[in-house]
């Protein structure tokens, strides 16, 4: 197994690139502009969604924590850094309800509220699991992801669908990089056997 070290060079200038386009946005939600923080979420809240109903598989329950963390982003905005990117700070709140909420309900999610998962996913198809993401079957992937151990579903589903950098993951996470490649391929392993039958 090894790490993925390619175009972190081009990353680092994207994220430089969303800094500054939300600082001057997020300087004026500071000062108490509420259309400011409005343009926000307006910005980030399908990401927000994708991300944290591929965790809980409910769309009720996306819907409560996304609007959960944007209202706790607003209420700790003067403690945020301009300097920082936005997004990577507001999914963390997010992932934290998550968190929070799935430790709380260890419920199984029902099937019929993942026809509504939103369309992100690949377009190039580099592995197996890539296959299926473009073959139409988000339903059984999303299925599949939820029933994966959170350790490697969080791993998952933050490189996968939120394109975060192994050193990202790790930050979020707060484990070491090499523990973010080992999960993420015994997640990749886990999904593969539950959906051979679409190979």
């Amino acid at each position: 197994m090894t790490v993925d070290r390619t175009n972190r060079s081009a990353g680092s200038q994207m994220t430089d690139g969303r800094i500054k386009a939300d600082r001057e946005t997020i300087l004026s939600a500071q000062d108490g502009n509420k259309d400011a923080y409005g343009e926000l979420v307006l910005k980030y809240q399908k990401r927000l969604f994708r991300f944290i109903f591929m965790m809980l598989g409910s769309k009720d329950a996306t819907e409560d924590i996304v609007q959960e963390a944007f209202v706790s982003g607003y209420l700790a905005l003067n403690s945020f850094d301009v300097e920082k990117p936005f997004y990577p700070w507001l999914a963390t709140i997010a992932r934290n309800l998550a968190l929070n909420k799935i430790k709380k309900t260890d419920k199984e999610k029902p099937a019929s509220e993942y026809d509504d998962l939103i369309d992100a996913v690949p377009d190039k198809t580099a592995n197996p699991l890539e296959r299926i993401i473009n073959r139409e079957n988000e339903r059984r992937l999303a299925l599949a992801v939820a029933a994966l151990p959170e350790q490697y579903r969080m791993v998952f589903v933050l490189r996968t669908f939120e394109k975060l950098s192994y050193e990202e993951i790790a930050k979020q996470l707060n484990i070491a990089a090499g523990t973010v490649d080992s999960r993420l391929y015994r997640a990749r392993e886990k999904l593969v056997q539950m959906l051979k039958d679409l190979l």
